[in-house]
């Protein structure tokens, strides 16, 4: 099967894990390689003094394009929020400075040979301040073009403020000329701009007065501007920039923000490599992603198991694999993934991501251990007057936590993992051998003998409000297996119903032109081909060969919970109050009427397997038993991680 990876959030941002930005933070910037201070370039060699061409060019480097329309507001909180992530440009790849002040900005590189193309393509390779925060810009460097048919010549020197035009200086530059620059302030709102060709063996300097706010210095290879349109990259293989450096008013301040430039599509077409007391590469092309670590790194054969996956350029995500099983999953807003594990036969296997920079390079640390299921033990016979229970049931945390009762056993929860949506219910598989935990996404987890049959986020369903297309309408609510418990359904707070393995889709809220109030439950009938929907304002539809029992409608406290009776000829209705509604030939055993409310809702019902009782759990983990239904225990008076929102027994 096909999954087609997305970011979980419409970020504007896009993540890596090399980048960190600072404000005021000389802890943080300790962490990072030193950047020398920088004064006007000043050589004991003989130089040529250059000069500024009298027409302007049409090249035009300019301030940064964030991918996707991103507002500075937002690339201000990356920059000073101490953030590890990279931000995405369509025009912009190397590192910004920010944290304070600047009053100057310096760096060396050696002019790349671009790459010839039948089309004219453009390149940039440039120091500067400002230009991200806001639209001033004082930069200066050296431009690499592909020609096409054009008899200019494709390598020269220039600066630039915004928002005049660039300049060309009237100097030689060659593919592999070493270039070192600086931009200073001689004094307040005089700026000297100095670039020098060590190669060819001239400078040029010039004082220029321009006031601006001097919040960001940066080391750039761009797509420039040209005649007024963003032009399209030419392939410069790499720039190595060194010798970096700044000066300003608080430089123990400054923090480091690597950028990345993008495509339309959100490809990375230009990349630089972390920063080291060196300086940095910028590239050109796509990076290759890169896994760090997995976790968890083991779980079950019959898969499900969510797992988060680490590491470098992990975003553009085509694929993901298991021992060459494809699995289904997201990109999550902190650059990681989250996926859900394919089953496999028991044994360890590598986890391969793919971008369009390829697959990332398997190491045997990038593996997954699948570990056959083992069925629950036999109780050892005992002497003791106290005869095992014959009932049990689970509670069911919103993290994921799972207390058992009882003769409930534990197979496992995701208490310890972190979930990208909240966990909303349980489902028991028809022995009692294990459980599935289902999420608002609709990511299913398999633990015991449960088998996976399939997921929303499989089917390509983003979460719902993520702001993807293909997202969900509602958040998923709840979940129930199917009759033979060879699948199971989940239904959406609008009435979606979505059915996998044998579960049989029958109808659902949105094909019948909606249903009054929210969905709260799912109940399938005892035939397999129907089911009952229960919403919060207390009505009940039938779907398939479902029977109407009928409903209590509209009440004081809205629907929390249902459950059908083990034959399927009845339903019990549970109100946040504790009031419970009983239909067809389910049982009146009394209720905690009144008992709940407010912070504390009664949130589940579940019965005995003869149907001759039913226990009432609360969201502090209180559980009340009635007719047949015995005390196993409860969480009350214990500090729950996550609220009890669903629970499930016999």
């Amino acid at each position: 099967m096909s999954w087609r990876f997305v970011r979980v959030l419409a970020a504007l941002v896009t993540l890596c894990s090399v980048g960190v930005a600072l404000s005021g933070a000389a802890a943080n910037a300790a962490q990072q390689p030193a950047i020398a201070s920088v004064s006007p370039i000043n050589s004991s060699a003989p130089l040529t003094h250059a000069g500024a061409a009298d027409v302007p060019s049409p090249l035009g480097p300019s301030p940064v394009h964030w991918q996707g329309g991103q507002q500075s507001h937002v690339v201000e909180h990356a920059l000073d929020a101490g953030t590890q992530n990279s931000l995405a440009s369509t025009n912009w790849s190397g590192y910004i400075a920010s944290g304070t002040t600047f009053t100057g900005v310096g760096g060396d590189w050696t002019v790349p040979s671009v790459a010839a193309s039948p089309a004219q393509e453009y390149s940039s390779a440039w120091i500067g301040i400002d230009g991200v925060l806001d639209s001033d810009l004082i930069q200066t460097g050296t431009s690499q073009d592909t020609a096409g048919t054009s008899t200019s010549s494709p390598y020269f020197a220039w600066y630039e403020l915004l928002p005049d035009n660039a300049v060309e200086i009237d100097a030689p530059v060659d593919p592999g000329d070493a270039m070192a620059a600086t931009i200073v302030e001689s004094s307040s709102n005089d700026w000297t701009i100095s670039i020098e060709d060590q190669t060819q063996n001239w400078i040029y300097t010039h004082t220029f007065s321009y006031s601006i706010s001097a919040q960001t210095a940066e080391w750039i290879q761009e797509a420039p501007t040209v005649d007024g349109a963003q032009s399209t990259l030419a392939d410069f293989g790499s720039t190595t920039f060194s010798s970096l450096g700044l000066s300003g008013v608080d430089t123990s301040a400054v923090g480091l923000t690597d950028v990345e430039m993008t495509n339309a599509s959100g490809t990375i077409i230009a990349y630089p490599t972390p920063l080291t007391s060196s300086g940095f590469t910028d590239y050109y092309g796509t990076p290759r992603p890169a896994v760090s670590s997995i976790s968890p790194a083991s779980g079950g054969t019959t898969g499900g198991t969510l797992v988060t996956i680490q590491g470098s350029y992990l975003y553009g995500v085509t694929a993901v694999t298991f021992g060459g099983v494809e699995a289904s999953g997201y990109e999550n807003a902190d650059g990681s993934l989250s996926v859900e594990t394919p089953p496999e036969s028991a044994g360890t296997v590598l986890v391969t991501v793919y971008t369009a920079g390829g697959s990332s390079q398997t190491l045997p640390t990038d593996a997954f251990t699948y570990v056959a299921t083992q069925p629950p033990a036999t109780p050892p016979v005992t002497s003791s007057a106290t005869p095992t229970s014959t009932h049990g049931y689970w509670l069911d945390g919103s993290d994921g936590g799972i207390f058992t009762f009882g003769s409930a056993q534990f197979y496992g929860s995701t208490g310890s993992l972190k979930l990208q949506r909240p966990v909303v219910g349980i489902v028991p598989t028809a022995n009692k051998g294990g459980y599935w935990l289902d999420a608002s996404d609709g990511g299913i987890f398999a633990f015991g003998d449960s088998g996976f049959y399939g997921s929303i986020p499989g089917l390509g369903l983003h979460p719902a409000g993520s702001g993807e297309p293909d997202s969900l309408d509602a958040p998923i609510v709840g979940m129930v297996p199917s009759a033979d418990g060879g699948g199971y359904f989940m239904v959406a707070s609008d009435g979606g119903v979505f059915a996998f393995g044998d579960a049989r889709f029958a109808g659902s809220c949105p094909g019948i032109g909606g249903c009054s109030g929210a969905a709260v439950a799912v109940m399938p009938d005892a035939s397999g081909n129907g089911y009952w929907l229960v919403t919060q304002t207390g009505h009940v539809y039938t779907f398939g060969d479902a029977p109407n029992f009928g409903a209590p409608g509209p009440q004081a406290a809205p629907v929390t919970s249902a459950v059908r009776t083990p034959d399927g000829k009845g339903y019990w209705i549970l109100f946040a109050n504790g009031t419970i509604a009983n239909f067809g030939d389910a049982g009146d055993f009394g209720s905690p009427a009144g008992q709940f409310g407010g912070m504390n809702p009664a949130t589940a019902i579940f019965t005995t397997s003869d149907g001759d009782g039913y226990w009432v759990a609360s969201a502090n983990g209180s559980v009340d038993n009635y007719g047949d239904a015995p005390n196993e225990g409860s969480m009350a008076g214990t500090r729950l991680n996550g609220s009890i929102i669903a629970a499930t027994g016999w």
